[in-house]
Parts: C-alpha cells; structure tokens; sequence
C-alpha cells in the first residue's frame, strides 16, 4: 500500500513519475513547523475544551523547538484569537486533526490531516487550516476529502462539504461537490496512483 499527503497531491499530479522517485531517495523526518505546533495546540482545545491546556500544550511544543521571539508572540496571539472565533461562532467540533485513509482498503491512499471537522444541521464539514490560495476549489484533494470524510464519518458524501481556514484572521471559504466531480477526481487519483506504483522501484 502507498499513501500520499493531500498536502502533496497537486505536485504529485503534474508529474507522478518524479513524485515516486522523491519517495525513494529519502529526505528524512521534516522539521516541526509553526504552522503544525498551532494546529496541534488548536486540537487540544477541542479535545479538552480548555484554552489554559491549549496554551499549555502549545509552551511545551515553542519550548522544544522554537527560538524567534517574535514567531512565537504570534502563535500565542493567533491562538487565543482562534479560542475567541471558534466561541463566538458556536460552531460544533466533531473531531480535529483527523487522519485521512482514503480509500480505506485501497492500495493507493489519500493520507494527511484534516485539521477539524464540523457537525452541521445538514451533516459535516471538513476544514483545512491553511492560508487562502484562489485556485483551492480546482485542487484535485478537495472532492477527495469531501469524500473521506463521508467514509470515515458514515455519512453520504452529498451531506459532507469542505473549506479552509486561514489563522491570520480566521478567515473561511467552503464548497461542496457534486457526484460527478467526486467521481471524477476519484479516477484521476487511481490513475496518477497507478503511475506512481509502476513507478517505484519493485520491494
């Protein structure tokens, strides 16, 4: 079984047989980002319900890996503007950070994290903590994701829509896909995976 990011799927799908070949030469574990020790410290927050555990849970993480000042005065403000939104929005929190496996039993997956998922009166959302790019909703990971949360979710992929969410303002912008979409993008993943398994060396 081989599994890809959806943070890798664009890069992957311009050219599958070079995406392989990173695969096998190996760059090591990637750094802790920034970016990551928000979205972590976030999690905690719906996890426990409690900022001062977020706020814990985020010291610990700028203590084993952060030095600049002022990067870290802003995850610490970004943080507690989130804590703010997210109770000033009275948005429902099924789950956060959620890993995708999609599909579950394929050979070729649909990996990565879904930074939270929503309940809403007409099913779920996913949301993707990330800065806005105006090109998101033709990314091939979107109705991909729509339809990994329906699996992992048990819900019918038409009651499930996807956004994202920038954390410089907490911005937000959602869509959903129709079935032909979905289907579509879901061949096209089979098939970029079926380049990239004939690609890779043979284990």
């Amino acid at each position: 079984m081989k599994k890809i990011s959806h943070k890798q799927l664009e890069s992957c799908r311009l050219s599958p047989k070079a995406w392989a070949l990173s695969q096998t030469l190996g760059s090591g574990f990637p750094r802790f980002s920034y970016q990551r020790a928000l979205s972590n410290a976030i999690s905690a927050l719906h996890q426990t319900e409690s900022l001062k555990q977020a706020n814990a849970k985020l010291e610990e993480y700028i203590e084993n890996n952060f030095k600049d000042i002022k990067r870290i005065l802003r995850l610490r403000e970004q943080l507690a503007e989130y804590a703010s939104w997210h109770s000033k929005s009275k948005i429902v929190t099924a789950d956060s950070n959620v890993t995708l496996n999609f599909p579950f039993q394929g050979e070729w997956q649909l990996g990565g994290i879904v930074s939270r998922v929503d309940m809403l009166e007409t099913g779920y959302r996913g949301v993707l903590f990330e800065a806005f790019d105006k090109g998101w909703k033709s990314q091939l990971r979107m109705p991909l994701i729509q339809s990994a949360i329906a699996e992992q979710f048990g819900r019918p992929p038409e009651e499930v829509r996807v956004g994202v969410q920038d954390l410089d303002g907490n911005t937000t912008d959602e869509t959903a896909y129709g079935n032909a979409k979905r289907k579509a993008a879901f061949s096209e993943f089979l098939s970029i995976g079926g380049i990239v398994q004939a690609a890779l060396p043979l284990t």
